[in-house]
């Protein structure tokens, strides 16, 4: 859970920052941010860098600490915990003390590494986001055209709000299963999103380049190894024995009401599969070994140090 400021003050400066904590078990709570667990370390962590700089921050009590936005797990490296400090000006002794601290190796009784240590300043603005962005809730930032788009872009949601968003009431939103699936020759694919709206069953359309695959609970496509079907709110593609045709860029459409979501299927090899699955169920890992949820991958958004969870995504 996050903490806020900006309701608070106006600050001018973000200190943020990557820790390895190596003596931090990475643990499937640890990805959730409402989570016991999650709440737990966040605020030890918040506790003992607060200890450290205190004095350089707008951070006279417990009540406004660092705030932890989220962890992740690097393969090699381990649990890396990502943090922001807020201040109303910045100061040198700030870089100083946090660098000293991680060099000594501990931040309070916290074990820490200079391995994937980052810090970096973000200055001049009360919002992180760029005037092309648009900051959410929890103040990630998202590109403005995703704003009230039918799909939840935001973590919160808050991109597709009626108050946040300024969205319109009667628009639906696609919240995706998973945006980018990947999955090995002759194996199945299956693609699904819940739609929180009432349309109609013959609203929803699948397709792929331009050709339908199916409407509602018909499947059109001349492959028959294509079946969409419709269970409550939620809706699914399923192809049998994929093939490297099937690579590429799926659209589900609500007809009518300009609203899309696009999935992105990669076949892959056996042995992409196996340096996957030294991440956590779920994600997959960028070249530099970091590793991210597989639904962050060719999302239009650049998270891999090296970019290339962006790389090789067509339709975009």
């Amino acid at each position: 859970m996050a903490f806020s400021l900006f309701s608070v003050v106006s600050l001018t400066v973000i200190y943020r920052l990557t820790i390895n904590f190596p003596e931090l078990p990475y643990t499937q709570e640890l990805k959730n941010v409402e989570s016991d667990e999650f709440l737990l370390n966040s605020r030890h962590i918040a506790h003992e860098i607060q200890h450290l700089v205190k004095g350089d921050f707008y951070l006279d009590s417990l009540e406004y600490p660092p705030c932890p936005r989220v962890s992740r797990y690097h393969k090699i490296i381990g649990s890396l915990v990502y943090v922001d400090l807020y201040a109303e000006k910045e100061s040198p002794r700030v870089s100083d003390v946090l660098l000293s601290a991680i060099k000594s190796g501990k931040i309070g009784n916290l074990t820490v590494s200079d391995e994937g240590f980052e810090l970096h300043v973000v200055r001049d603005s009360s919002s992180a986001c760029a005037t092309t962005e648009f900051t959410c809730l929890d103040k990630t930032c998202i590109p403005a055209d995703q704003r009230c788009d039918g799909r939840r872009d935001c973590p919160d949601g808050s991109d597709e709000h009626k108050d946040h968003g300024k969205c319109k009431e009667h628009q639906p939103i696609i919240q995706q299963t998973e945006k980018v699936v990947f999955a090995q020759k002759h194996a199945s694919i299956h693609l699904s999103a819940t739609v929180n709206s009432s349309v109609e069953d013959s609203q929803i359309a699948w397709s792929k380049d331009g050709v339908l695959l199916g409407v509602g609970s018909m499947s059109l496509a001349e492959d028959g190894r294509v079946t969409v079907y419709r269970k409550g709110d939620k809706h699914h593609l399923h192809i049998q024995n994929a093939t490297d045709s099937d690579d590429g860029t799926y659209k589900l459409i609500v007809q009518g009401m300009n609203v899309e979501a696009d999935f992105e299927v990669r076949i892959t090899s056996d042995r992409v599969a196996i340096e996957s699955d030294e991440c956590p169920s779920g994600e997959r890992a960028c070249k530099s070994g970091h590793c991210l949820p597989v639904a962050q991958f060719c999302d239009r958004r650049v998270q891999c140090p090296d970019g290339d969870d962006e790389e090789h995504c067509s339709g975009k």
